[in-house]
């Protein structure tokens, strides 16, 4: 009798892809008469010398499995009783296991099918109890369903994550999200990138993974000058892209496929995608990149399908689209955007993510006001309390150094960057610090 035991699932699977008969004489067979036989014998996977001369004698594969799906097959009990734990020649097991290998692409499909319909019970099962105990309302009903339908779902992202030892991600199953969450960060060379995190007691961490990364944010660590705070952008990125593919959904209504609208439409793009997200008081007028644009102070300088690289008052800004999917639950397909922001004539960097939806035909977009879920580096930086005062010095070192290299002494912008200095001096350091904005001339 087989040691090994067979769930009704795999049962009911590989009876069926048989077409319900015996292997062996072909005949129908009832699945309470159904006998699953190995037609290598079992006890052969207990001799490791006896396989060894199999894989040899019978042209067994190197990765051939005893217990595998590869070696079994439906049998009734006159067949299996004759059979029993009897070595069939190598002819004779060569025909047999060609058979069970040809429907085995069946056995699988059916298997999976099966499984699902069992989960399916199970979770319709879970969901009336809890409405029926208040635990969840019918909206939230609706949202658990559509998680559960859309499965191991698989995006196209825009941009690869890439990781060390040359591994590029453009394709990424939710899966896989928790094993990449521990795979070394590389930089655009494929070198390891390490990340200098830092804490208001002093504390200090080194970071190469995103999962490192989340959790040194989530506890108070941070970038401790504009250099660090640029390099942050590496573990931004997936660590933005693992977040939304844990809540990503298929769309069941979309504004951005058909026709395709995105960041490169700039009569769609609201001014608060600007670099910085600030807009001159010549443009203050205007509610479009489009708007901005025309009045001839906004600079196009590349744009693709999906990326746009523009120029605004003495900063840069490139956005990339790096996936689209419902990300807020509301059934809307919206877009991730990777953003990296830089000044022209200075060292300020700063990047990050954010998320984009249109809820109508004639809509423009807008910024979903719950993404990310975590605090952003430069917003700790500037806004934390409790680390205030170790950044002021350092910020204000900076901005002096700008003031330093700058060849126009007088202009209104070092005028500007010269009162935000005075004004962190001045300030106690209890006070929230807002980040610096340069006033435009």
């Amino acid at each position: 009798m087989s040691q090994q035991r067979f769930s009704d699932i795999h049962r009911q699977a590989l009876w069926e892809a048989h077409r319900k008969r015996c292997l062996y004489c072909k005949k129908p067979l009832l699945f309470k008469e159904l006998i699953i036989d190995h037609v290598i014998p079992e006890k052969t996977a207990k001799d490791d010398n006896q396989l060894a001369r199999l894989r040899i004698t019978h042209g067994l594969g190197a990765d051939f499995n005893i217990a595998g799906d590869e070696n079994l097959a439906p049998a009734c009990h006159a067949c299996n009783t004759d059979k029993m734990d009897r070595l069939l020649s190598p002819e004779r097991a060569a025909l047999v296991l060609t058979q069970v290998e040809a429907r085995l692409p069946k056995v699988n499909r059916l298997e999976a099918r099966y499984q699902k319909q069992a989960n399916d019970d199970d979770v319709m099962l879970g969901v009336s109890v809890a409405l029926e105990k208040g635990l969840i309302s019918p909206a939230e009903v609706e949202n658990i369903l559509r998680r559960y339908e859309s499965g191991d779902l698989e995006v196209n992202l825009y941009k690869s994550l890439q990781f060390v030892g040359g591994v590029s991600v453009a394709a990424l199953r939710r899966s896989e999200v928790d094993r990449l969450f521990d795979e070394p960060v590389a930089m655009l060379n494929s070198q390891p990138a390490r990340l200098d995190l830092e804490h208001a007691d002093g504390r200090t961490r080194e970071i190469r993974t995103t999962r490192e990364y989340r959790d040194a944010i989530a506890h108070g660590f941070v970038p401790t000058c504009n250099a660090m705070v640029g390099f942050a952008t590496l573990f931004d990125l997936p660590l933005a892209v693992f977040t939304a593919m844990q809540r990503a959904q298929p769309a069941r209504v979309s504004f951005i496929r058909e026709p395709r609208i995105g960041i490169v439409d700039l009569k769609y793009m609201p001014v608060s995608m600007l670099p910085k997200g600030w807009i001159s008081r010549e443009d203050g007028g205007c509610k479009t990149l489009e708007e901005v644009k025309g009045n001839g102070t906004l600079k196009v300088v590349s744009s693709t399908s999906h990326s746009l690289d523009i120029e605004y008052d003495y900063f840069s800004r490139i956005m990339v689209e790096i996936m689209r999917a419902d990300l807020d639950e509301d059934g809307i397909e919206d877009i991730l955007v990777y953003w990296y922001d830089s000044s022209l004539q200075g060292t300020y960097k700063n990047g990050g993510t954010f998320i984009l939806t249109r809820r109508a035909a004639d809509a423009p977009f807008e910024r979903l006001s719950s993404w990310p879920e975590w605090k952003n580096p430069l917003e700790l930086w500037y806004s934390d309390t409790t680390i205030i005062q170790a950044r002021k010095e350092a910020l204000i070192r900076e901005l002096s150094q700008i003031i330093e290299n700058d060849r126009y002494p007088l202009s209104p912008r070092i005028a500007a960057l010269k009162d935000i200095i005075a004004s962190l001096r001045s300030e106690p350091h209890a006070k929230p610090l807002p980040s610096p904005t340069v006033r435009s001339s």
